[in-house]
C-alpha cells in the first residue's frame, strides 16, 4: 500500500515537474519567447480554449485586444503569431506559394481531404485545378438562368407574406435561397428549401450547430468523428454521383476530370460537397442579411438605390442580366459595402513556411511558425475605411482610394487573395446583384423588432455570428411593385 502511494506521489511530482519545465521553456527558451503577448497565452492553448469554447467564439476579439496592448505582432498561443497590419496582407497571402496552410487549423470541421482544407500548396493546386473552370465568370454566366429562377422563387415567397400580412424573417429566406442555389450548382437538383413553410427547411441550423461545435473539435480531435457524422447527415452522397441537371454540375465535372482516381472517391467528393455547400450558403446568406438590413435602416440609401433600379428596370417583372446589374454604380457599391461589413470568414487564417524565413518589419519569424491575420481587422481598419462599422456605399463610387492614394480595392479582402482565394467569388457576386436588385425593385419593407445587434458580429464561429438570442432579420412587407 505504501509502495502504491509512493509511486503515485512520484508520478504526480514528475507530471508537475514536466508541466513546470514545459511552461518555463515556452515562456523563456522558445524561439517565440521574444515576441510580445500575454504570458498565459504563450504558456498554454488553454488560454485560447477559454475564449473560444468557454466564452463561445471570443478569441478573435481577444486577439484584437492583444494588439491594442502589445502592438502589431503578438504571440497568441505557444506556437503561433498574429499580425494586425493591413499592408502586410498581400505579403502573407499572395507573396509566396511556400506559405502553406497550418495543419492544426484545417481539421476543425472534421474533413482534411477537401480543397479548402489542403495544407500543401502542390496538392491544393491539383485539387483546385478542375474546380477553377466551373467557377469562372463564363461558367457562372451560363448558370445564371438557374439563379434567376431561384430569385423568382424568392420573390414569390416574399410576396406571399405581403398578401397575408405575416411577419417575414428575411435571414431565413436568404439561407433557403443561398442553399438552393449552391446545391443546384453542385448536384444538379434542389432541396427546394424556399418552398418550405416559413423557410424552416434549410441547411443553416445544421451548419450553425457544426460551426459552434468546431472550436471544441479543434482542441479535441476525437470530436472530429462526431462532426463528420453531423455534416454527413446534412447532405447525402447521391448528389455526388447522380446528375439530374440540364447543366453541368460541379461534381459531374470533377468525376470526368483528370484528377487521380484516389481523388474521386465518393468519400472525398462527399466531404468536398459538404464544405462547398457550407461555404456557399453561410457567406452569401449573411452578406444578403447584412446588406438588406442596412439599406432598409437608412432611408437615404434606400431612396437612391430604388431610383437607380427604377431607371434601369422600368419593367419590374424582368430580371436583368448580372453583367448589366454589375455596371449600376450604386447597386454595385451597396453590394461591395455589404460584403465588406459581412466580412466572409471571421476566423484567423494562418500560413506557415517550412523553408523560407518569414519577416514582419524588423521581426524575423522562425521557420515553421504559423503566422495569421484576420479579414475583419483589414475590412474594419479605421485608417483604410473611415467610420468602418457604418454602411457607406459611397466609399466605393468612382475610383476609391485611401488617404495615401492606394486603391481601396487592395484592402477588399473578404474573399481572400492569391491562389487560395475563395473560389466562389463570381457565383456570390451574381447571387447578390440579382437578389438585391429584385428585392428592392419589387418590395418595400419595415424592420420589425430588429436592430444592429441582430446583424453585427458578436461571436466568431468561423463566420460572423450575431448575439445568440437574435431572432434574425425580421420585417413586414409593406408594398409590392410587381404585378
Amino acid at each position: 500500500m505504501l509502495y502504491s502511494v509512493a509511486a503515485f506521489a512520484t508520478a504526480i511530482l514528475a507530471w508537475i515537474s514536466y508541466l513546470f519545465g514545459l511552461v518555463f521553456y515556452r515562456l523563456y527558451l522558445s524561439p517565440l519567447s521574444k515576441f510580445p503577448g500575454p504570458k498565459f497565452a504563450a504558456a498554454s492553448k488553454w488560454y485560447e480554449f477559454y475564449f473560444d469554447v468557454v466564452l463561445r467564439g471570443q478569441f478573435t476579439f481577444q486577439i484584437q485586444r492583444m494588439h491594442r496592448k502589445y502592438g502589431p505582432i503578438v504571440r497568441i498561443n505557444p506556437f503561433e503569431l498574429h499580425v494586425e497590419d493591413s499592408d502586410y496582407w498581400e505579403e502573407l497571402y499572395t507573396g509566396s506559394k511556400e506559405y502553406e496552410r497550418y495543419d492544426w487549423m484545417l481539421g476543425r470541421f472534421g474533413a482534411n481531404t477537401t480543397t479548402s482544407s489542403t495544407a500543401k500548396s502542390d496538392l491544393h493546386a491539383i485539387r483546385r485545378a478542375p474546380l477553377n473552370p466551373m467557377f469562372s465568370k463564363r461558367s457562372i454566366t451560363k448558370f445564371e438562368p438557374v439563379i434567376k429562377e431561384k430569385v423568382e422563387l424568392l420573390s414569390k415567397a416574399i410576396a406571399a407574406y405581403r398578401e397575408d400580412g405575416r411577419l417575414l424573417i428575411l435571414s431565413d429566406a436568404f439561407n433557403a435561397f443561398a442553399g438552393d442555389v449552391i446545391a443546384t450548382y453542385c448536384f444538379g437538383f434542389s432541396y427546394n428549401h424556399m418552398e418550405s413553410p416559413d423557410f424552416i427547411d434549410n441547411f443553416h441550423p445544421a451548419y450553425e450547430a457544426v460551426r459552434k461545435f468546431a472550436h471544441l473539435a479543434l482542441h479535441f480531435p476525437v470530436a472530429y468523428l462526431d462532426l463528420r457524422s453531423k455534416i454527413a447527415n446534412i447532405i447525402d452522397d447521391k448528389g455526388v454521383t447522380h446528375n439530374q441537371s440540364r447543366h453541368p454540375t460541379i461534381f459531374s465535372e470533377l468525376l470526368e476530370s483528370d484528377l487521380p482516381q484516389q481523388e474521386k472517391t465518393v468519400g472525398r467528393l462527399g466531404a468536398e460537397a459538404q464544405q462547398m455547400i457550407g461555404a456557399g450558403l453561410e457567406t452569401v446568406a449573411w452578406a444578403l442579411t447584412t446588406t438588406v438590413y442596412h439599406i432598409i435602416d437608412k432611408p437615404s440609401i434606400l431612396k437612391r438605390l430604388r431610383a437607380e433600379l427604377e431607371e434601369a428596370m422600368p419593367d419590374s417583372t424582368v430580371i436583368l442580366d448580372s453583367l448589366y446589374l454589375e455596371k449600376l454604380p450604386y447597386l454595385n457599391a451597396c453590394v461591395k459595402e455589404g460584403i465588406r461589413l459581412s466580412s466572409g470568414v471571421s476566423v484567423r487564417l494562418p500560413r506557415v513556411s517550412q523553408e523560407k524565413i518569414m519577416k514582419y518589419k524588423d521581426w524575423v519569424i522562425p521557420i515553421g511558425t504559423p503566422v495569421s491575420m484576420t479579414t475583419i481587422d483589414v475590412l474594419y481598419d479605421q485608417h483604410i475605411f473611415p467610420d468602418s462599422r457604418s454602411f457607406v456605399p459611397e466609399r466605393w463610387l468612382g475610383n476609391p482610394k485611401t488617404k495615401e492614394g492606394e486603391s481601396l480595392n487592395r484592402y477588399f479582402v473578404p474573399f481572400g487573395k492569391g491562389p487560395r482565394a475563395c473560389i466562389g467569388i463570381n457565383l456570390a457576386n451574381v447571387e447578390l446583384h440579382l437578389a438585391l436588385a429584385i428585392i428592392f425593385r419589387r418590395f418595400t419593407f419595415e424592420l420589425y423588432e430588429t436592430d444592429s445587434s441582430d446583424i453585427e458580429m458578436a461571436h466568431d464561429f468561423f463566420v460572423p455570428s450575431p448575439k445568440l438570442d437574435s431572432m434574425g432579420l425580421r420585417v413586414k412587407v409593406n408594398a409590392i411593385t410587381v404585378p
